[in-house]
């Protein structure tokens, strides 16, 4: 058995909630959305007619009141009030909206834990794990209104077998029990059973009504009214007694679907609220904290209750942060990204301890907190010939010791930048685990000083290149070497090819920058790369072996 609770015309319901005189006279919802400094205050036609731009206001929602003055959702505003010139206009108002809302999460949680918040106002509840409500219904039904008189809001409720004839069974009088403030509370219980013919007079707008919200699993497309209208189909008994096939064959399976619920052969499951849980735990000391021990012993604890959350609810940690508060007033938040996901509480731990490692404490710690990201338990196959990592967290471990003692921005994988300029790289994130895809080698091939040979020496270079003095003629646009005076390999030059002029961000003044390379060959056939920049250094680059 399932229970249905539903605030009819929620949006309007909690507008005249503390207004009295205003819930006694016609009033309807119109979709009109004020400015964020307007109140939600009763609006004229003079002011919604000044409007030059947006679409004509309607009505959302109507009281009772105002229905007796034929006038329902679905009206222009104007129509409206020509049918009735008292009736007063009301924006939603979204934030009063949620917090009522809240409210009425907080009322369902308490009548038992496995409810489904279907719509804003409408809640399901499955009255499976509540014997009382088996046993003695109507004086379940009874607790439950009485239960819902502090939110001071009409509401109906409905017992059914199945959660989608529950959506159906709370608008039909027999079957449902009321609560109403006239201005007193007031509670009707009916007594009626669930029965097909009990809700064949509903008209057939319920089905498209309950079943086209966002959080229905049973949402169905929506109805030609027109089509029924020529089929002769005004109410749910209607539909109900026309055959299955008949209907799946003439108006698809979404309304075959609407036949099954109408006789109890489609019974979905529901979606259970569950609320957001915070793995998060923070403590104030009694004794101020001067060593890291004493520190690290309370932390441990704390990783041992978060993760036993964490298992608890098929998770693992992805991030997680650190706050200490200090006695001078200061405050130390850090937040550690852990390369897979776990709730192992050693490893985190292991992580806490090098990161406190790397810290200094200008005053004795008072107050901590931990908090961690929940996620999906990291698994995968790799396949057979792929590389990876025996133990990432040990990895990371490795690496946060390192970056603790070489410093901040010092530590990661080495990438070439897209320049021809030799030399240039930049620092990725050493948790980048993946192999950087081959980059094409601009700077390293090797030419053979025989044009006619099809093979190339391999270069070796000097890291970082050797600085040296050359003799050198000046010929054309650049220096053509003759000699090497210093460095490892020294003597005249008998051969040369080149030069191999480079040069980039000529339009920039700080960046830009410009080289001439020359493969050379000594007197005892030493080849040597050699570098010249502008205006008089030489650099040996390698030797070619």
């Amino acid at each position: 058995m399932y229970a249905c609770t539903s605030i009819p015309s929620f949006p309007l319901s909690v507008l005249l909630r503390d207004d009295d005189e205003t819930a006694c006279t016609p009033t309807a919802l119109v979709s009109t959305v004020p400015e964020p400094s307007t109140r939600s205050t009763s609006v004229r036609l003079p002011q919604l007619s000044s409007a030059k731009t947006g679409p004509t206001p309607i009505l959302l929602a109507v009281n009772q009141a105002a229905s007796r003055h034929r006038i329902t959702p679905g009206l222009s505003t104007t129509c409206a009030l020509a049918r009735c010139p008292q009736l007063t206009l009301l924006p939603p108002d979204l934030l009063l909206e949620r917090q009522h809302q809240s409210a009425l999460r907080t009322f369902a949680a308490s009548l038992g834990p496995d409810f489904e918040e279907t719509a804003p106002g409408t809640f399901l509840l499955d009255l499976l794990t509540l014997p009382h409500a088996h046993s003695a219904p109507l004086d379940w039904i009874e607790h439950a209104l009485r239960n819902a008189t502090p939110l001071r809001l009409p509401l109906h409720l409905a017992i059914a077998p199945t959660p989608d004839l529950a959506l159906l069974a709370v608008h039909s009088p027999p079957l449902t029990s009321t609560l109403h403030f006239n201005p007193e509370p007031e509670i009707r219980v009916r007594s009626s059973v669930f029965d097909l013919q009990t809700i064949s007079d509903l008209p057939l707008s319920c089905l498209s009504a309950e079943f086209r919200t966002p959080n229905t699993p049973s949402s169905v497309a929506p109805l030609d009214p027109e089509l029924l209208h020529l089929w002769g189909l005004q109410t749910l008994g209607d539909l109900a007694a026309l055959p299955r096939q008949g209907l799946a064959e003439r108006l698809g399976s979404d309304t075959a679907r609407l036949h099954d619920i109408l006789h109890r052969k489609h019974h979905r499951l529901l979606t259970l609220h569950r609320p957001a849980q915070q793995f998060q735990l923070a403590q104030e000391l009694e004794n101020p904290l001067e060593t890291l021990e004493p520190l690290l012993f309370l932390l441990h604890r704390g990783l041992d209750t978060l993760c036993a959350r964490l298992a608890s609810s098929q998770r693992a940690s992805i991030t997680l942060r650190l706050s200490l508060t200090f006695d001078d007033g200061n405050l130390h938040l850090r937040d550690l990204r852990l390369p897979e996901p776990t709730c192992h509480p050693p490893t985190l731990l292991r992580l806490l301890h090098t990161h406190l490692d790397t810290i200094r404490a200008p005053a004795p710690v008072v107050a901590w907190s931990l908090q961690l990201t929940p996620t999906l338990p990291g698994e995968a196959q790799y396949h057979l010939f792929e590389r990876s990592l025996r133990d990432p967290h040990k990895f990371a471990d490795t690496l946060a010791r390192l970056e603790a003692l070489l410093g901040p921005d010092r530590l990661g994988t080495p990438r070439p930048l897209d320049t021809h300029q030799p030399d240039t790289f930049h620092l990725s994130s050493s948790l980048s685990l993946r192999p950087p895809p081959p980059a094409p080698n601009l700077n390293t091939t090797s030419f053979p000083l025989n044009p006619t040979s099809s093979t190339a020496l391999p270069l070796k270079r000097y890291r970082p290149p050797i600085e040296i003095h050359v003799a050198s003629e000046l010929l054309g646009r650049f220096p053509h070497p003759r000699a090497l005076l210093t460095g490892p390999h020294r003597g005249p030059i008998t051969d040369t090819h080149g030069p191999f002029p480079l040069s980039g961000h000529w339009w920039d003044p700080e960046e830009r920058w410009q080289r001439v390379e020359w493969d050379l060959q000594l007197s005892d056939l030493t080849l040597l790369r050699l570098a010249h920049q502008p205006p008089h250094h030489w650099f040996l680059e390698g030797i070619y072996e």
